[in-house]
């Protein structure tokens, strides 16, 4: 079985508690028949909690706003496709130097509680 990290955004009535929903749900049509609404979350870099959830808009960023180009830019398309591509280039090393720096505290936290770390 092959597996997938997708990012979609999701609409859903103030009343719904998507918690809830995502806990008691075993399968996407679940979700579809609780109510939500899906789009696509191109280009986004997000730090999400329990179940999945990115509970702040400081947990994600997403190139548009002051990242994007006017779209009346000369030659739009190909100078947005390059600026899309130095945004992946940087959510990757952020990414990889998140992983490394949290393994370095990790490995500190542990050695101040004297736990060994069995998964080295």
């Amino acid at each position: 079985m092959r597996m997938k990290h997708v990012l979609l955004e999701m609409y859903f009535e103030d009343n719904l508690n998507l918690e809830k929903v995502l806990d008691d749900s075993n399968s996407f049509e679940d979700l579809v028949s609780s109510g939500i609404s899906f789009t696509y979350a191109d280009y986004e870099l997000a730090y999400a909690g329990k179940n999945g959830i990115v509970h702040t808009l400081e947990d994600f960023a997403g190139f548009g706003g002051e990242m994007d180009i006017e779209p009346e830019t000369e030659n739009y398309e190909a100078v947005r496709e390059e600026l899309i591509k130095k945004w992946q280039s940087v959510c990757q090393r952020k990414i990889e130097e998140a992983v490394d720096e949290y393994l370095e505290i990790k490995k500190q936290f542990l050695q101040e509680k004297g736990i060994k770390d069995e998964i080295e």
